[in-house]
């Protein structure tokens, strides 16, 4: 937990001194309290009080303890809203380095308090090898959990430029390069459907057409999967940004607990 002091554009500009020894002992109290509900002597819980801006603090302590997964709320204590995510876990996830689990709070209500288990776990693919990364992590899982994974792919409808209506020659070629596209598909998802199975885990394959953002989130809808895993690039993976335009519309908006694999 990271205690912030007031912001210097805030009405209070300082902290009384005893009601910021007040705050660490509540803050200490809430801790321990976590600790002790969950902690085991198989699996122990450790606790950190740490002081100043909430996304710095918490990208150092990150950063220099090599942490192998972050795992964040998509709302924190100013509540849910129904779209988007709170900014300090928007700040954090554009900014961490490694896996990061983000956890709608649309959905806290109906995780069960003491064991989590993944029944099925969705991996968008688009045929890159970068995407591929996400589902080397999501087999390891699956395995684990026994989970039934379900790759997904969605050949996007190609855009031909022009303010006119496309002639018949146009239409042809657009119609040609979908199902070139999907011929494609067809066989990339297959490939990666036996080379799963062939590992003993239960896979199936779902080939979608449209935009791609919003047919992933019908297929979430529909599929209704305990995890989302999916890599934080894809094939337009060059870019300054840390994620991709499809890793950063499925945080916003999935309703499933989703892991980024940077």
């Amino acid at each position: 937990h990271v205690l912030e002091p007031p912001r210097r554009n805030s009405a209070q500009t300082s902290t009384n001194p005893l009601e910021w020894e007040m705050q660490r002992t509540n803050a200490r109290r809430h801790l321990d309290g976590i600790s002790e509900e969950h902690g085991t002597s198989e699996l122990p819980v450790e606790t950190e009080l740490l002081e100043g801006r909430v996304e710095e603090e918490i990208r150092a302590w990150v950063t220099g303890h090599q942490v192998d997964l972050t795992v964040l709320c998509s709302h924190g204590a100013n509540g849910w809203t129904e779209q988007g995510l709170a900014s300090t876990a928007k700040k954090l996830i554009d900014r961490l380095s490694g896996p990061t689990l983000l956890v709608p709070a649309s959905v806290l209500q109906e995780l069960p308090k003491k064991e989590v288990r993944y029944e099925r776990i969705l991996v968008p693919l688009d045929a890159s090898p970068r995407a591929e990364t996400a589902l080397t992590l999501a087999t390891r899982l699956a395995r684990e959990q026994g989970s039934e994974l379900v790759l997904i792919h969605v050949v996007p409808v190609p855009e031909l430029t022009g303010p006119d209506p496309l002639d018949d020659q146009e239409l042809d070629l657009k119609r040609r390069l979908i199902d070139r596209n999907t011929r494609v598909a067809e066989n990339y998802l297959a490939r990666l459907r036996d080379r799963v199975a062939d590992q003993g885990l239960r896979v199936r394959t779902v080939l979608a057409h449209d935009d791609v953002r919003f047919e992933l989130l019908r297929c979430i809808e529909d599929e209704r999967p305990s995890l989302i895993v999916i890599s934080g690039h894809g094939r337009g993976g060059r870019t300054a940004l840390r994620l991709g335009s499809v890793a950063s519309f499925l945080l916003e908006h999935a309703a499933a607990p989703t892991l980024i694999v940077r």
